[in-house]
């Protein structure tokens, strides 16, 4: 048995020995959708963003004449990222979703949740030219307590889906900052201050894409575009799971 099949018969005994978990409803998936590890009619309830989105962050807009949403109206001169795109809107049901695989060790959901995104924007990602993807990294406090970084299993799986290579280790967060929900813009920024550095400098990044679970304000993409710049990246993009919805 070569060594490809090996791996697909010990992942299909897996599989049937330890069903993933549909992100949506958090039950065993059906054995005929496990391999897209999400239940069919689950699919149909996520909150897709659709194409009227804000032309910078990629937040969804409700109107149809609108090409910024109002939080990019303020600030879209101070992000230093070119632009964004997400999954989802950050819905009630995906709130409840990114808690348990970021908090209820559900590791699987961002596998599901990253070939989803990686289907839904290879092509975009090919049109800009993309060739290296970096996940937000984690604290190594924090990776030890939840036992895995969401951004890093995402960025693995849309880098698989895509053909594009992922640097995991590239960008390292050397300060164990507060959590960000709670706080303002400002406040956010300045949490922000000198989190993230560059560990290595043999990465050629060329045009780089930035893999996160959700986006708020963009103070965390920001930073990790800051040092991505310095380090010589020609462009900075990001994706996320999941975004803020306009207001």
């Amino acid at each position: 048995m070569n060594q490809s099949v090996y791996k697909e018969v010990t992942e299909e005994i897996g599989n049937l020995l330890f069903p993933a978990r549909c992100p949506v409803c958090d039950k065993a998936v059906p054995y005929p959708n496990r391999k897209e590890g999400i239940c069919t009619e689950c699919l149909k309830k996520l909150p897709f963003t659709n194409d009227n989105t804000c032309y910078k962050c990629g937040r969804q807009l409700f109107d149809g004449q609108k090409e910024w949403c109002e939080d990019c109206i303020r600030t879209r001169q101070k992000h230093l990222y070119e632009s964004g795109m997400a999954l989802c809107s950050y819905d009630d049901l995906m709130r409840e979703s990114v808690y348990r695989l970021k908090y209820g060790k559900r590791r699987e959901y961002a596998k599901t949740y990253g070939q989803l995104m990686g289907k839904r924007f290879g092509e975009v990602l090919r049109s800009l030219k993309v060739s290296s993807i970096i996940p937000v990294p984690l604290h190594q406090k924090r990776k030890k307590e939840r036992g895995y970084n969401q951004a890093a299993v995402l960025a693995r799986e849309i880098g698989k889906t895509c053909g594009i290579p992922v640097y995991e280790d590239l960008v390292v967060r050397v300060r164990n900052t507060l959590p960000l929900k709670s706080m303002t813009s400002v406040q956010r920024q300045n949490n922000l201050k000198k989190a993230f550095k560059i560990r290595r400098n043999d990465v050629k990044l060329g045009v780089t894409i930035v893999i996160d679970d959700i986006y708020t304000t963009g103070s965390t993409i920001d930073a990790v575009s800051e040092v991505l710049i310095k380090a010589g990246a020609l462009r900075v993009y990001f994706m996320t799971l999941a975004i803020g919805e306009d207001f």
